[in-house]
């Protein structure tokens, strides 16, 4: 009697068991400008669990997102190109308030004077293949957050391109273009690994890339642009047409310019 007792315990301990690591399973949420779960991303960011995704489908997303949980937020293009966050001039357009947040493959622009396309101000986080872009002050700003990875991001057109403070610390800034921005494209106060990243002022004929910002950081292997194409001007072609009525001939020349004739 005893063991069937403890039979059923142990098979009713167990049940609970399961249970709870269904109702805890991570879940996916989609946002979606014509559809989806949300058309929103904060409100998507609100109802989410700590440890969810949230897929945000193309589209122009006009809000200032804060984001205060552990979770993956990631672009999808369904065929009209990576989401578009807009701060619209109004604050940062995203900030990185929790540890361990993933951000990945979004368009990020118009945050205002003093504020930063992705202020993160928490550790552990991974930004990854975004573009950010023509924000009025920092395209990326982080303050008091260490043991980040920032790798494969277009940082361009911006007052400051990516701006670390003196607290932030342990950091990895890996293969980024850091292009255009008016300032400076990096600023580094902390103590902090640079790699491999693309800087628009970078002179190749220096080894290394010293980090603007009063560290000792420098890249140790820096990259610049790959050179613009240039296209050679079409030739102009010249096209002579005689058309012949009962009289008298009339003679037309024509000048068009084309690329590869005609």
């Amino acid at each position: 009697m005893t063991g069937r007792y403890d039979r059923m315990r142990w098979g009713l301990i167990l049940a609970l068991v399961l249970i709870s690591v269904s109702v805890t399973q991570a879940a996916t949420i989609t946002v979606g400008a014509d559809g989806g779960d949300y058309s929103s991303i904060q409100k998507a960011v609100d109802a989410a669990d700590p440890g969810d995704t949230i897929n945000v489908e193309s589209g122009k997303y006009y809000e200032k997102v804060v984001v205060d949980k552990r979770l993956t937020l990631r672009g999808v293009d369904i065929g009209e190109g990576l989401p578009t966050l807009s701060a619209v001039g109004i604050g940062s357009a995203i900030t990185l308030a929790a540890d361990e947040t993933r951000l990945e493959r979004f368009i990020i622009k118009n945050a205002s004077v003093g504020k930063a396309g992705v202020y993160v101000k928490s550790d552990k986080n991974t930004i990854k293949g975004n573009y950010v872009i023509s924000n009025k002050w920092y395209g990326m700003h982080f303050e008091g957050s260490s043991n980040n990875t920032v790798v494969g991001n277009t940082v361009r057109s911006n007052r400051y391109g990516i701006w670390l403070d003196a607290e932030s610390n342990d950091n990895e800034i890996l293969r980024n273009e850091l292009l255009d921005n008016e300032n400076y494209n990096a600023t580094d106060a902390g103590i902090n690994r640079w790699n491999e990243n693309v800087y628009g002022d970078f002179d190749e004929r220096d080894s290394i890339y010293k980090i603007p910002g009063g560290g000792s950081n420098i890249d140790e292997d820096p990259r610049a642009p790959e050179p613009t194409p240039t296209v050679p001007p079409a030739e102009p072609i010249t096209i002579t047409i005689k058309i012949t009525i009962p009289a008298p001939v009339i003679a037309m020349t024509l000048i068009a310019t084309a690329a590869g004739g005609l």
